[in-house]
């Protein structure tokens, strides 16, 4: 699957497929599905944890912008500055087109409905 989303004035080609959780593995050295699932716990318990929020977000966009980049991960954040941060509305477009590329990796992964929650 595949998606465009608008990330601080650029424009993001983002692609999931099963080959998203070998490289996010490749890449960070950790699953991908376990950092999201800590995120997700952080956020509920510690609403103060923006720096993993941050790096866990950039992290994803990054693996799932991969086919079409061929830099590396910390060129990738140097291509951005703190603005990118206050624009709510492209975060949550971005949050949720996330989800639906991830939902569609784990139906793939394991050929049932694992869908993240909304």
């Amino acid at each position: 699957m595949e998606r465009t989303v608008k990330l601080n004035g650029k424009e993001l080609r983002l692609a999931s497929s099963l080959f998203t959780i070998i490289s996010y593995r490749n890449v960070f050295g950790t699953e991908l599905f376990d950092d999201v699932e800590k995120l997700d716990k952080a956020m509920q318990t510690n609403k103060n944890d923006v720096g993993r929020f941050i790096d866990v977000l950039f992290r994803l966009i990054y693996v799932l912008h991969k086919p079409f980049y061929a830099d590396s991960y910390d060129h990738f954040l140097q291509s951005f500055d703190f603005s990118v941060l206050s624009n709510v509305e492209e975060l949550t477009v971005l949050a949720n087109t996330i989800g639906e590329l991830l939902g569609e990796v784990k139906k793939q992964s394991n050929g049932t409905d694992l869908a993240p929650k909304q």
